[in-house]
């Protein structure tokens, strides 16, 4: 695991769950979904990931406060508390839109703001870029650098359904990367991942199939090494098995026959299903 510093000390970065989950004063934009319910989904999966990555979170959301004003005061008041690296307002768009946008102080482009339009592009969300937020109170008043992040339009369906089938733990992932400064890579959500596990093993059965109808062979062909000795059809999968620890070689190679082939085969094209 890397553990993220900035110079000598350890990353410290603020993250806030936009407007409040009671109501009071508003709970941010409705339509197929609610505001501050999902920025709370994003917003603490993004904790988290942070949290695992090493790095220290200051939670600034407010739950409940007597104004609007009051909300975003309380907000501020705890980001300034801490020395951050950085603060981060979690915010969900409505006015019919479509995509990802980020407000920072006079649309500043800094890594990790861009990082996050580009990140969630690659999740499928129209990349709307970065926006000049210096009207925005908690961009304006915290002592960090800061960035507001709209994470999709709640009152457009296509946004909505996206959002729904990517997740909140993915998008905060892709957050948690560019606010680490890293390129978002996908990879598979815990929940795809017992999926494709299930099923392997719903599989199994007719991988045994063709195991037993197929490759009734003697004296089965050993492959060693992903060259052109191994059959074309195999290679790729064969390759991501290796490049993702699932199958490895010794001092004398990979030594596989048909039917390792055919399993390799069979798992890659799961996970690509999956994807």
């Amino acid at each position: 695991m890397n553990i993220y510093k900035t110079g000598d000390d350890y990353m410290i970065v603020g993250v806030d769950c936009g407007h409040t989950i009671s109501g009071q004063p508003g709970s941010g934009a409705t339509g197929y979904i609610k505001e501050s319910e999902e920025t709370r989904a994003v917003g603490y999966a993004l904790m988290y990931y942070l949290r695992e990555r090493g790095v220290t979170v200051i939670d600034c959301t407010n739950d409940r406060a007597s104004s609007t004003q009051d909300n975003l005061s309380q907000i501020v008041a705890a980001a300034n508390r801490q020395p951050l690296d950085l603060f981060v307002s979690i915010h969900f768009n409505s006015g019919g839109g479509r995509g990802t946008e980020v407000y920072t102080y006079n649309a500043e482009r800094f890594r990790q703001a861009e990082l996050v339009c580009e990140n969630m592009a690659k999740l499928g969300f129209i990349n709307r870029g970065i926006k000049n937020g210096s009207n925005l109170y908690v961009i304006r008043r915290t002592d960090a650098r800061a960035m507001l992040v709209e994470v999709c339009f709640v009152d457009t369906q296509s946004d909505v359904d996206l959002y729904k089938r990517v997740g909140a733990e993915q998008i905060a992932g892709a957050i948690g990367d560019a606010i680490l400064g890293e390129q978002f890579e996908e990879g598979l959500t815990m929940s795809q991942y017992e999926e494709l596990k299930g099923m392997i093993v719903n599989q199994g059965a007719r991988v045994d199939v063709l195991q037993n109808e197929v490759y009734k062979l003697q004296n089965p062909m050993i492959y060693n090494y992903i060259d052109n000795n191994m059959p074309e059809w195999a290679r790729t999968a064969v390759q991501w098995c290796v490049d993702n620890g699932l199958i490895f070689g010794d001092g004398n190679g990979l030594n596989l026959d048909d039917t390792k082939l055919w399993t390799c085969v069979v798992i890659y094209r799961l996970a690509m299903s999956l994807k």
